[in-house]
């Protein structure tokens, strides 16, 4: 369930913090916390989420991260691809788990190679936008530009991090001359997972993981749909049956209105916030529909069978 589990069993209060982490974490992090702090929260969870927060290096491009403390500890630390427009954090006796799924819009595992006429850098990334693999290939010689034999040695080095992470995306940037030469460096059967782009290779990676994003819904809402018409008892509808569903463990997929009402109440607090963690401790999938369907009380759910 999205590596959510460190949540379950674990008794209150909660600190959760979602926030962009791309520069100047320190003081995005000094703003979180003051807020935090004013409202009352967890003192021994501040603590540790700044350890999690000012340790780490700064992440290459945009990215966001969630975390979770809890009982002295952090028990979720995701990065997440998609940054929130302003930091959200909440504290209380749940943890609020929504945003990972919000914020995660799901990315293909990529790698971006930026060529240029002495070198290139690849950054290969995996599905929560987090570079995992860095490195730069440059000319043999400082003096040269890439040649054959250069540019065979970053074709060699772009392959072997694609078959690393399974990248169904190759991404080419750069001046365009240096993009086709590489291109016609690497292997014919890694040619088709090429894009190339003029500029910043973010937008047409977000462009790629947001068709996946939406077919994925598409799926899901269909067949929704289609189990409601049928009456096959495998969709529920509405916060009380959805609730007793994932208290079964009987729900595969949680269904979501895009943003779900804060307000609506479950048993035993915010539906925002019970409904996900239930999910979490059934191990059930959670999409967010957005307008594409109308959800009695904002909340339905995919039974099994």
């Amino acid at each position: 369930m999205r590596n959510w589990h460190g949540v379950v069993g674990v008794g209150g209060p909660f600190v959760s913090v979602f926030l962009d982490v791309s520069d100047h974490v320190d003081l995005r992090w000094r703003a979180v916390r003051d807020q935090l702090e004013g409202a009352g929260a967890d003192r021994e969870s501040l603590d540790v989420l700044s350890d999690a927060l000012l340790v780490a290096e700064p992440p290459t491009g945009m990215a966001a991260r969630g975390l979770v403390a809890g009982a002295g500890r952090v028990l979720v630390d995701r990065y997440l691809p998609v940054p929130p427009p302003g930091a959200v954090a909440r504290s209380g006796p749940l943890p609020y788990l929504l945003p990972f799924v919000d914020l995660a819009e799901p990315l293909l595992s990529h790698v971006v190679v930026n060529v240029g006429p002495h070198g290139a850098d690849l950054r290969g990334v995996d599905p929560t936008g987090r570079a995992v693999a860095v490195a730069s290939v440059g000319a043999r010689r400082s003096d040269r530009r890439l040649g054959a034999a250069e540019l065979a040695d970053v074709a060699t080095e772009v392959t072997a991090l694609v078959d690393r992470l399974g990248a169904p995306l190759l991404v080419l940037a750069g001046p365009l001359a240096a993009r086709r030469s590489l291109r016609v460096a690497l292997p014919a059967g890694y040619r088709h997972l090429v894009v190339e782009v003029d500029g910043a290779p973010e937008p047409a990676v977000a462009a790629l993981a947001g068709r996946a994003d939406q077919d994925l819904r598409r799926a899901v809402v269909r067949r929704f749909r289609d189990e409601s018409a049928r009456l096959t008892g495998r969709a529920a509808h509405g916060v009380a049956d959805v609730q007793a569903a994932l208290e079964r463990g009987v729900v595969e997929t949680l269904l979501l209105t895009d943003p779900l009402v804060g307000s609506r109440e479950a048993v035993g607090g915010r539906a925002d916030e019970v409904l996900p963690l239930l999910a979490a401790k059934c191990d059930a999938d959670v999409v967010l529909t957005g307008g594409s369907l109308r959800l009695h009380e904002d909340v339905g759910a995919l039974l099994s069978s």
